[in-house]
């Protein structure tokens, strides 16, 4: 496998995986569709919508990208699509409605998807139409008989025909509890009140629990994706390292990374982060247009996307090839910070446990160095208020939480980052603690003042711990200036 992928890197082609990554799928999908059905089975129905198109300006929209449940379960990037799921039908369990294929849209938007062709792509073997979908509920929800054309087996709609004359039926779709979810999901949620209206005997359930559970540990497949993923950034990583320089624009970096991830067919999975001096003290900086100035360090936040998986990647360089005594104090700080956090990833540890790791030796660090005068308060997070991992996959924020026990096919990330913010001091509250607070740290946030450093891998739970799948990026200060020679 590790010989595959660094031929996907060399020759830039997806072609080396196309056989086996085709078949790898379409039975990844049929598992998925079959856990989630063992899950939501009963006298229960799964409905998932299509994402909608999302407007840029005028007649044009971004580039469209599906739902990540949606895909999870169908492969097909496609608008338009509806999946339904009848976990206790005999035959027809999985059925997809399709668009039909529009000549003159095709002209303007390009290819759509023939019956065929999501077949192939999903494994799902019945496609129907998009204009069928209400008529198929109004037969299946309202306990009508259905026409012997529509269904082979005479019987596979017993379970609903028999519950939708007594027992509630049980509706799964993507719902969520949460306001962001809400908002989401506000076309699911306005078509689950039209259900409740017009349907007296249905039951609503979120099915979004179950398709996290679902997609926290990664198939072979999917770990594969996420390699190629990384593999491409930590490329795009290492090219910036070689042409970095003093007097170049964030942009420029940002244009090389974004060239890279086009030359072996890949897009980014989030706008990349390229924070130069003070920039790099701004978590979620994205305007990527400042002068870049010798003495500096550029931090690049960084991740590629292959096949909807997502790889998130940072490193933090000198401008100049050369880390002065401030900044190589500051960097060797989160380097072991993350070193000792990252041994504490194996099965059943939790992103809380590496945390607060991390943020135990950089407590001890910033105490240390005189940052802060206190290890048992809050005081750290005037310089790392961020967690120190997250989980990828189809998003670059992927379902599960800072208490989520680790199971191997899981993969995360682990991220400490230290940010002396030039304003800091001035936004604490103007008390006699905190002014005496700032006496005491006056000197060491002159010293390490805008200095951003983080640093940050990729790295999958195995059987016995991890696996770390970015290393190809240089990582600590020896690496990093040999690569930048």
């Amino acid at each position: 496998m590790r010989l595959l992928i660094l031929l996907y890197i060399i020759i830039g082609s997806t072609a080396v995986y196309a056989a086996d990554v085709n078949e790898a799928l379409v039975q990844d999908l049929k598992a998925r569709r079959t856990r989630v059905m063992e899950e939501t089975a009963g006298r229960s129905v799964v409905i998932l919508f299509s994402g909608t198109p999302k407007n840029f300006s005028n007649d044009v929209d971004y580039p469209f990208r599906q739902e990540n449940n949606l895909y999870y379960l169908t492969g097909i990037n496609q608008t338009g699509i509806t999946l339904v799921l009848i976990p206790d039908n005999t035959e027809q369990r999985e059925i997809l409605f399709l668009p039909a294929r529009d000549p003159s849209k095709e002209t303007w938007t390009g290819h759509m998807l023939s019956h065929e062709e999501a077949m192939s792509i999903s494994g799902i073997q019945h496609i129907r139409g998009a204009d069928s979908f209400e008529p198929f509920l109004e037969k299946a929800l309202g306990g009508k008989t259905l026409e012997s054309s529509e269904v082979s087996d005479s019987g596979d709609y017993q379970p609903l025909t028999v519950s939708a004359e007594g027992d509630s039926i049980d509706i799964w779709m993507l719902i969520g509890n949460k306001a962001l979810q809400k908002r989401l999901f506000e076309k699911e949620h306005t078509f689950a009140n039209s259900l409740t209206e017009r349907f007296s005997d249905i039951r609503l359930n979120d099915v979004s629990p179950v398709l996290q559970d679902v997609r926290l540990v990664k198939s072979d497949y999917e770990v594969q994706q996420l390699q190629k993923a990384i593999d491409i950034t930590c490329e795009a990583h290492r090219k910036v390292m070689k042409s970095v320089q003093a007097g170049g624009y964030e942009y420029q970096l940002d244009g090389l990374i974004h060239n890279t991830y086009r030359q072996y067919g890949a897009q980014w999975g989030f706008p990349s982060i390229v924070g130069s001096g003070p920039n790099a003290t701004t978590l979620h900086y994205e305007e990527n247009t400042r002068q870049m100035h010798d003495g500096e360090l550029v931090l690049l936040d960084i991740g590629a996307e292959v096949g909807h998986y997502s790889a998130d990647v940072t490193r933090t360089i000198p401008v100049n090839g050369f880390f002065s005594d401030e900044q190589r104090t500051i960097y060797d700080l989160v380097f072991r910070a993350q070193e000792a956090a990252m041994k504490l990833v194996r099965p059943g540890a939790t992103i809380g446990e590496v945390h607060n790791k991390a943020r135990d030796v950089i407590k001890a660090g910033l105490k240390e160095l005189g940052l802060i005068t206190d290890t048992t308060g809050n005081q750290y997070r005037m310089w790392f208020m961020h967690g120190t991992s997250h989980f990828i996959g189809l998003a670059v924020h992927d379902v599960g939480g800072r208490n989520t026990v680790f199971r191997p096919g899981m993969v995360l990330t682990v991220e400490p980052g230290i940010y002396v913010r030039e304003e800091a001091l001035d936004h604490l509250e103007d008390t006699p603690k905190n002014q005496q607070l700032k006496n005491d740290i006056r000197e060491a946030f002159e010293r390490y003042k805008n200095i951003g450093v983080r640093i940050e891998d990729d790295v999958l739970v195995t059987e016995n711990g991890y696996e770390l799948l970015s290393g190809s990026a240089p990582r600590n200060i020896d690496s990093l200036m040999s690569e930048m020679k």
